[in-house]
């Protein structure tokens, strides 16, 4: 099994403060910024692990009270922005998200609900890598919204990359991300 390599150091990596735990193949590094929207500044957190010449992350944005019935618009800015981090000088047209497929995702503190998601694919053809995505909401004690971006970042195959983001590993990563 993929999750006892020697290569890969799997561990459970709870973040109580930002309302999970996600099974990360290595110790995670953690970087805070905040993102402007509507005059409000949103703190965004991503936790990450590069495992050979993977990348697998949970990236937090913390969405408050006032804005919470805008976490439709915040999610697409969130996907506008990483599409336009995909096009390359001479691209007019960004690349589109793809759905990969339908996926649930267990969500309180022993993952007794599911909360329906869909992951998708992302082409990257400047950086020759693809992406796997799946967001999830949650709500805070606040009465907030947590809006997680579980992703993995691989080198692309020559082919069809979309085997390559079913890989076992992979698949432990998406489905071990607990929202608490």
């Amino acid at each position: 099994m993929l999750a006892c390599s020697p290569k890969l150091d799997w561990r459970t990596v709870k973040n109580e403060s930002l309302g999970y735990a996600a099974f990360f193949p290595g110790k995670p590094q953690l970087i805070d910024r905040s993102l402007s929207y509507q005059e409000n500044k949103l703190k965004q957190s991503l936790e990450f692990v590069k495992a050979d010449d993977d990348i697998f992350a949970v990236m937090t944005t913390e969405i408050p009270v006032a804005l919470a019935n805008q976490v439709s618009a915040i999610e697409q800015l969130l996907k506008s922005v990483l599409l336009q981090q995909t096009l390359s000088p001479n691209q007019s047209t960004p690349s589109e998200f793809n759905r990969v497929k339908e996926s649930s995702s267990k969500i309180g503190a022993i993952g007794q609900q599911k909360q329906a998601s869909q992951d998708y694919f992302l082409d990257l053809p400047q950086a020759k890598r693809v992406m796997r995505i799946r967001w999830l909401i949650r709500p805070m004690a606040d009465g907030g919204l947590y809006l997680y971006q579980v992703s993995v970042v691989r080198a692309q195959t020559p082919s069809n990359p979309m085997p390559s983001l079913e890989q076992e590993n992979i698949n432990i990563f998406f489905d071990e991300f607990r929202p608490n």
